[in-house]
């Protein structure tokens, strides 16, 4: 603690020196485009590089934003923000730069024209705690994977994508089935830890890369980047068989429950490769899979 005047009030005020200290780590927020809320820490040390390319440290997919658009560096206690040559430039608080400039706290950052970012100084559990926040809203509730919300904001992002750099892209549906005769039987408690550990078990065996959200109800959807059509059945068989295998215990007593899914991939939209097309295929697939008997994969028809 350390003692300061006051010359407007000639009080003195006393300054938490250590909790100047604690705010050190650097964060962005996004205020406006995708992902708004999302908050990302910028390296300790080093760079963190921004842009719409694969590579970069924090990636915007936003048409606006060059591949390699600016970096902000950590340079003892400040963090400094450069301008990567970028088409439609880098903004401090609506001023565009040209050289390097130290950022302050609350400084609001523009990228090309659509993306608009907070930089915050922040304490380690400031930092949680912000994103304690933001997860809450893409969270569902019960089973904690992503809400349907942010599927769909996500799915428009990824289509953008695979589209602008031609990279493959498919989407899995699958529901439970007879998911309705556990809750008229067993009750709504039983039902709730099915949906957890079906949840838990596809969150353990997709990749890192993949996003599994609850659609709705019974049903989750998948986004899966990178690998092909058949690849992505042989994904959605791995699932398949993941919830088979691993009953939900009620009551110190195995519930066997399975899976029905319908793959899909941007090569099947034809030309009109959009998020309603992607679904719309998908969800057809999965009603074939019932149709045919339930707790299989369709990739196709």
């Amino acid at each position: 603690m350390a003692d300061e005047d006051d010359k407007l009030t000639g009080r003195t005020v006393i300054v938490d020196t250590n909790l100047i200290t604690a705010r050190s780590r650097g964060v962005l927020t996004v205020i406006v485009g995708s992902q708004t809320g999302r908050v990302v820490r910028l390296a300790e040390s080093g760079t963190t590089s921004m842009g719409r390319g694969p590579d970069q440290d924090i990636r915007f997919d936003d048409g606006s934003v060059s591949s390699g658009h600016a970096q902000i560096a950590r340079i003892g206690g400040i963090f400094v923000l450069a301008d990567m040559k970028s088409t439609n430039g880098s903004y401090i608080n609506d001023i565009r730069v040209s050289d390097p400039v130290e950022l302050r706290d609350g400084d609001r950052i523009q990228l090309g024209r659509e993306t608009i970012l907070r930089f915050t100084l922040v304490s380690l559990e400031e930092e949680a705690a912000l994103q304690r926040v933001y997860d809450a809203a893409l969270r569902d509730g019960l089973t904690g994977v992503f809400n349907r919300k942010h599927l769909e904001e996500r799915l428009d992002a990824e289509i953008s994508f695979a589209t602008r750099h031609k990279t493959e892209l498919s989407l899995i549906m699958l529901d439970i089935d007879f998911f309705k005769r556990v809750n008229d039987t067993l009750g709504h408690p039983a039902g709730d830890s099915v949906l957890k550990n079906v949840a838990m078990l596809l969150q353990n065996t997709i990749r890192n890369e993949d996003l599994l959200a609850r659609y709705g109800g019974e049903e989750f959807t998948i986004i899966v980047r990178g690998i092909d059509l058949q690849s992505t059945a042989m994904m959605g068989e791995r699932l398949r068989l993941a919830v088979e295998q691993n009953p939900t215990i009620i009551e110190s007593r195995p519930l066997t429950a399975t899976v029905s899914l319908g793959a899909a991939s941007l090569v099947c939209c034809g030309a009109q490769r959009d998020r309603n097309t992607l679904v719309a295929i998908a969800d057809r697939r999965l009603y074939f899979a019932k149709q045919g008997g339930r707790n299989r994969v369709v990739a196709e028809g």
